[in-house]
């Protein structure tokens, strides 16, 4: 499946490298991913990666058929990977400006992500705005207040006209404790360490299975910890990620998954696609992430979870040696047995006991056993 995915990819996403038109009744899709603001000075700082989107389903219909087979899967395999690979193909609007509200605002201001001489950002070729929304503190708690909100939590939408969408966002205080987390075969089986063909099977045809005993764990922290979800999984699949995140019962938490530019016009796009088909995750990505999340935050407690599968352990050392004060622990889920194989991989960090993964095993008939 893998030498039908990647070409199947490029050649679709080629065909589609430009901006399609928009009709005058079409109402484009605004995805505001999950994010968590900051103290800085006066003001609550709010890093907001917004997405202006429409879905085109007759290409899904299309790239579904050249990557599946549908004549040799169960109907529900085929469904399952047309919904995941949705977002991959949807149409990337460019040149748009978003303005967002807050839910109950009494005063229903509006709000748009600035540049630094104050002018509103437009969407890029992928559809993408990315930027800082800022709030005075005086303000916040206002909103606060309306949404009778607890944890810091505030929903907000896309206020400018053709544009829906919705989020939640997390004014996190500087105290307190945070969780970053890996998702593949941390939080959910992937197999990565089964090989290419069982990851993408795992990724797109089958059920998103949950790591035993992990939702517990995290629940067990308590309501006022912190959750950040760092993987590198492609910003594409954050939708079909979230819902498994929720019903899984993992708290809620902010999403910072790897960029993967699709517009073939863009700067790095085929890079970006070469690694998406190799499905490593990147180690640059991760540092710079979770050193992002931890410098917004330098009063914070953290303590990094990922798994033995790929460089987690790695990440989370020279991640420990650059914000020693701050890194209360390391938890790594040991999928690959190095408790035992490489117990000095794991040195000075929590093991969390799994069932090892070989290569083309399915880790769900594994983890069946812990």
């Amino acid at each position: 499946m893998m030498r039908r995915l990647a070409p199947a990819f490029m050649a679709v996403l080629f065909l589609l490298g430009g901006v399609a038109p928009l009709r005058a009744a079409d109402v484009e899709t605004v995805t505001i991913y999950p994010t968590c603001g900051y103290r800085a000075g006066a003001q609550w700082a709010i890093p907001l990666r917004l997405w202006v989107h429409e879905p085109r389903s007759l290409t899904t219909d299309v790239i579904t058929r050249l990557v599946a087979r549908p004549e040799t899967r169960p109907a529900a395999e085929i469904a399952r990977v047309h919904n995941r690979l949705s977002e991959f193909v949807a149409d990337d609007e460019s040149g748009e400006q978003v303005a967002l509200g807050f839910d109950d605002d009494p005063r229903q201001m509006a709000y748009q992500l600035l540049d630094a001489r104050g002018i509103p950002l437009s969407s890029d070729l992928n559809g993408l705005i990315e930027g800082i929304l800022r709030l005075d503190v005086a303000r916040a708690k206002e909103l606060l207040r309306a949404q009778r909100s607890t944890q810091g939590w505030l929903r907000l939408h896309a206020r400018s006209p053709g544009h829906q969408g919705e989020c939640r966002v997390r004014l996190l205080e500087p105290q307190g404790r945070s969780v970053i987390s890996d998702i593949d075969d941390t939080l959910k089986l992937t197999g990565i360490p089964a090989g290419r063909e069982v990851v993408l099977e795992n990724t797109f045809f089958r059920p998103f299975v949950a790591a035993p005993g992990m939702a517990q764990r995290y629940r067990a922290l308590g309501a006022g910890t912190a959750f950040h979800y760092v993987s590198g999984s492609p910003w594409a699949l954050y939708r079909p990620l979230a819902d498994f995140i929720t019903a899984a019962g993992y708290p809620v938490g902010s999403f910072h998954l790897k960029s993967v530019r699709k517009n073939l016009l863009t700067a790095g796009a085929w890079q970006d696609l070469a690694r998406l088909a190799g499905g490593e995750a990147t180690r640059a990505q991760k540092l710079a992430q979770i050193g992002a999340i931890i410098s917004q935050f330098p009063a914070r407690r953290f303590i990094l979870v990922g798994d033995s599968g790929e460089q987690d352990p790695e990440i989370y050392r020279a991640i420990r040696q650059r914000f020693t004060q701050q890194i209360e622990a390391i938890w790594i889920r040991d999928v690959v047995d190095d408790r035992h194989r490489h117990p000095e991989r794991l040195a000075e960090m929590t093991v969390i006991a799994a069932s090892a993964c070989r290569p083309g095993s399915d880790p769900a008939q594994a983890a069946a056993v812990e």
